[in-house]
């Protein structure tokens, strides 16, 4: 159904901007690092919940998705999915240039800002695990249902038999 289709790619695009942190180039001071962390366990808290109806509405999409029709016919959502990604590993990349930073400015492995970035940094991991779920999902639905309606494939059993099968083409 293009519907399942339209919310993948309508959610994929929407992530980005819905999850938009706070800068997180700021100045880092040793007096600041509590600061820095009720920050961060902020964002956190208020990120969750967005990621977690996103992430159902997309797991739904894919559980209610006929396997004969196309999960992506355009191939939007499979690119929507893919520049959500890419954001947030931007955003895990910029996630470790602030714990570098707190780390500079002489933070005890034991302040609470490390856990908060590690919790950030956690959730940017499973979000950017569950486009990468999605979109592959996506693609083997589609990969799928493109590979049985092509002709009938033939199986090489051996380095000789594939050797050969290159002339065949």
């Amino acid at each position: 159904m293009l519907a399942h289709s339209n919310t993948i790619r309508d959610v994929s695009r929407a992530l980005p901007a819905l999850a938009a942190a706070p800068d997180l180039e700021v100045t880092v001071s040793a007096e600041l690092l509590d600061a820095h962390a009720k920050g961060l366990r902020e964002w956190y808290d208020s990120l969750l919940p967005v990621i977690d109806r996103a992430g159902n509405t997309l797991a739904e999409a894919m559980k209610t998705h006929d396997s004969e029709e196309s999960a992506d016919p355009d191939g939007e959502g499979v690119r929507a999915l893919e520049q959500a990604e890419a954001y947030f590993k931007d955003r895990r990349e910029e996630l470790l240039h602030l714990r570098d930073a707190f780390v500079g400015v002489g933070a005890s492995p034991s302040h609470e800002v490390f856990k908060a970035v590690d919790r950030l940094d956690n959730l940017y991991m499973w979000i950017v695990a569950t486009m990468q779920e999605v979109r592959w999902s996506v693609l083997t639905l589609d990969g799928v249902k493109d590979g049985a309606e092509a002709q009938k494939r033939r199986i090489i059993t051996s380095p000789s038999e594939w050797v050969a099968s290159l002339d065949d083409e």
